[in-house]
């Protein structure tokens, strides 16, 4: 067993966590313009756009309290990340890609079925 690569893996770990859980306040945040936009009339925003497919997917309207809810049940474990927006806006935990650090570009997680990508890690 190799120790320093288990140590390196853990702390790379918990800084992708960490990383992921800073981006559900954000997308919470997000979540309310998209809904005070589509009450308020302005549909043509991209909030906007993702709240009403929310109803429309849920058969429901997305109300503030809900998504804030998600936005502080969100706790995504190593191995099995999570897309923030989707737990958010949606309630679905689908999973991450993620994309290797390059020289001019950090490691980022995308998601496949809503689009959205973050830097997971700061380097």
């Amino acid at each position: 067993m190799n120790t320093r690569s288990t140590l390196v893996d853990r702390a790379h770990a918990d800084k992708r966590q960490a990383l992921l859980l800073k981006q559900a306040p954000l997308e919470f945040a997000r979540a309310v313009y998209g809904i005070n936009d589509h009450a308020g009339g302005r549909t043509e925003t991209m909030a906007a756009r993702e709240v009403a497919r929310a109803q429309q997917r849920q058969g429901m309207p997305l109300t503030e309290e809900r998504a804030e809810q998600r936005a502080r049940a969100y706790l995504p474990t190593p191995g099995q990340e999570h897309c923030p927006r989707c737990w958010v806006v949606y309630g679905q935990k689908n999973p991450l890609r993620f994309r290797e650090a390059s020289e001019e570009l950090p490691e980022t997680a995308s998601c496949h079925s809503c689009g959205a990508e973050y830097a997971t890690s700061s380097d």
